[in-house]
């Protein structure tokens, strides 16, 4: 053996060292924190699939980023392949096997590999198999989306699932294209199925029809007998396959979870992931399995748009919103036609791995402490849905982030969530619904009168609680301008009014005006507070979450916070110094951790499709109510110990600057 020989085999075995001290073990899904997700949905014209990806290219890329886990291109919404299937369809021409290279690497560096594979939509199949696709409302067969009556699990995507198993190894599935993309079925044997369950001869095919929400509810039972049939499917065939439905058990899918998959996950819209990681991340955390959000690494809004890359500083904001909830993250890039990567990549997502993991020790599977609780009404909205699922939830969305933009640490609890849960907060808020089941509505009036909190905001909502709130009269008027008053300053709001008369137990907190003039003030209440056995309940009298979604002011944002310091002045954070920092407060390991997200940005401009710099926040006060005076209070992750003072059971601490998500570890007296 010569000098060369034997330098390259020690070179050999020195970068195998270093891969096995970087991953000494391939983690399971549930404990992945950092991530990255590549996509194509491939089309069958490609000829050169694997024709410049090389195992030097994801070598280098796994080594410089080193994720946890890796998700890649298999089947998009086209329904072609581009690994080379023998079950279905492939991309028309092959240089190398793309899958296989993936699996070699990863393998090598014990990444776990998860496969992108689109379920409901498959054009490819619908255009083979025009029987096998769901027939529209108006007779038409659909182009994309497959019908629950079809042998289209049977025949196609159960045995690709055992494929990818068992020929490649992969560790799992993330089903694209599933719950969000369900429509309508009005085939034959849908429409048959129908009447056999219900005994109804009529079949409604739109909102005005009679029991189109029965109808609508079907077509959600469908759905789920579809995923839980693949489920069990490929866990009955491999135990170890790791599986999930992009966005199950989410704000699209508001349910309890009842089909095992073994993690939630879905990719955040792209437009103002900021806000909408906020909301989608308090939307998982609740559902008691391991989760994590794909932040997608451009801007897209599915029209004239131009696809761009965002900014590391756009990514790192949304990171902060999913990670400070306690789930994982992971960032979205698409591949290339031939399925290789973008190598410049590499070095954007080493600096937002760094960026996570010096966080990840401080929320990773952090819980979050009981303060404020808002209410996903999901009866009301899967109510007066127009599809099975992906219901509107602007208005819900607006309210979180109204209190959200008031320092408040929220989280939106289902319903399922918050029965027999209620008296761990001090605070519950329902949003703009019409409608809350009976046991859950008699259960909110329990908890007021027992000492609990509660605020109800809109027209709508406030009937339901007619009673608590000692509304005497009521009718709504038609959507109007008019003016509240908060902090000193008037400011318009567009929305129905519910014009009440109130009962003499019941005070007013605020009325409404009738121009932006102090001496013009209308007789209608804005908003009112009354006393319910040993609590308290206080109502807002027009669609807040509604004007806040439309027409964003700091006037409405302030009514609220008003409103709710007249309901419950305690709390356990305050954050002064900007309106610009979202707070989270969890529990991590006896440690209380308060994290502080600088939400500045151009990210709620539809027009600015990327930025690169936030401004920092500076000279924040936070003050933490803790039973006891706290051992220290650090800074993280820049560990640094802050000063603090302790004073009644509160600990207040300045920080400088915030750039753009910094963690108050609080720890315990030893």
């Amino acid at each position: 053996m010569n000098k060369i020989t034997l330098s390259i085999l020690i070179l050999f075995a020195l970068i195998n060292s270093t891969i096995q001290a970087q991953n000494p073990e391939k983690l399971r899904r549930a404990d992945c924190f950092f991530g990255v997700h590549f996509d194509l949905h491939a089309s069958e014209d490609i000829t050169d699939a694997g024709r410049t990806l090389t195992p030097e290219m994801v070598d280098t890329f796994l080594a410089k980023v080193r994720p946890d886990f890796i998700q890649i291109d298999c089947k998009g919404h086209p329904g072609i392949t581009s690994y080379p299937t023998k079950v279905g369809y492939h991309v028309k021409g092959f240089q190398k096997d793309p899958l296989r290279v993936w699996r070699d690497v990863t393998e090598k560096y014990k990444v776990a590999l998860f496969m992108h594979y689109s379920g409901v939509w498959d054009g490819k199949v619908c255009t083979e198999h025009p029987d096998w696709a769901i027939v529209k409302a108006n007779g038409e067969k659909s182009t994309q989306k497959i019908s629950f009556f079809s042998p289209y699990l049977d025949e196609l995507m159960i045995p690709q699932l055992k494929e990818l198993s068992s020929e490649y190894h992969v560790d799992g599935a993330w089903i694209d294209g599933e719950c969000w993309a369900v429509e309508p079925d009005y085939s034959e044997k849908a429409i048959q199925e129908w009447k056999r369950r219900t005994g109804f001869t009529a079949v409604p095919k739109g909102k005005n029809d009679p029991n189109y929400a029965e109808y609508i509810e079907y077509n959600r039972s469908l759905f789920r007998d579809h995923m839980r049939k693949y489920v069990d499917a490929i866990h009955a065939y491999d135990p170890n396959f790791q599986i999930t439905s992009n966005w199950a058990y989410s704000s699209l899918m508001p349910e309890k979870v009842e089909i095992n998959v073994d993690f939630l996950s879905g990719d955040v819209t792209p437009q103002n992931g900021v806000f909408r990681s906020a909301f989608e991340a308090r939307c998982l955390a609740p559902q008691g399995k391991p989760w994590d959000l794909m932040a997608w690494g451009f801007s897209w809004n599915g029209a004239k748009m131009p696809m761009s890359d965002k900014s590391i500083v756009q990514l790192k904001q949304e990171a902060a919103q999913i990670i400070s909830m306690g789930g994982g993250v992971q960032f979205y890039f698409q591949q290339n036609r031939d399925l290789s990567l973008k190598p410049w990549l590499a070095g954007k997502l080493s600096d937002l791995g760094t960026f996570c993991r010096e966080r990840q020790a401080f929320c990773h599977k952090a819980t979050a402490i009981p303060q404020i609780a808002l209410l996903f009404p999901t009866q009301s909205y899967q109510r007066n849905a127009s599809v099975p699922f992906s219901a509107s939830t602007d208005k819900l969305q607006a309210t979180l982030y109204a209190l959200l933009d008031n320092q408040l640490p929220v989280e939106v609890l289902m319903e399922h969530h918050l029965k027999g849960k209620m008296s761990q907060y001090p605070l519950i808020v329902i949003p703009e619904c019409d409608y809350i089941d009976p046991s859950m509505l008699s259960e909110l009036q329990t908890y007021v009168q027992n000492g609990g909190n509660l605020l109800v905001i809109g027209t709508e909502t406030s009937g339901i609680f007619a009673r608590e709130l000692g509304i005497q009269s009521a009718n709504t008027t038609d959507e109007k301008t008019l003016f509240i008053s908060a902090a000193n300053c008037l400011g318009g709001v567009s929305s129905k009014i519910l014009s009440v008369e109130l009962g003499s137990d019941s005070k007013v907190i605020s009325g409404f005006y009738d121009s932006n003039d102090y001496r013009d003030q209308s007789k209608s209440v804005a908003s009112s507070i009354r006393q319910v056995g040993k609590g308290k309940i206080s109502g807002i009298y027009f669609n807040a979450g509604t004007a806040y979604s439309q027409y964003k002011t700091p006037v409405i944002r302030d009514f609220i916070a008003e409103t709710i310091s007249l309901l419950s002045p305690e709390k356990m954070i305050e954050v002064t110094g900007s309106h610009l920092v979202h707070v989270a407060i969890n529990k991590l390991n006896r440690n209380i951790y308060v994290n502080l997200i600088n939400v500045a940005g151009e990210h709620t401009n539809q027009a600015a499709i990327a930025y690169d710099q936030v401004p920092p926040l500076t000279d924040l006060t936070v003050t933490i109510k803790t039973p006891a005076k706290p051992g220290r209070i650090v800074l993280q992750p820049e560990n640094k110990k802050l000063d603090f003072t302790y004073i009644n059971g509160k600990s207040t601490v300045l920080i400088p600057k915030l750039e753009i998500h910094s963690i108050l570890e609080v720890v315990e007296q030893e």
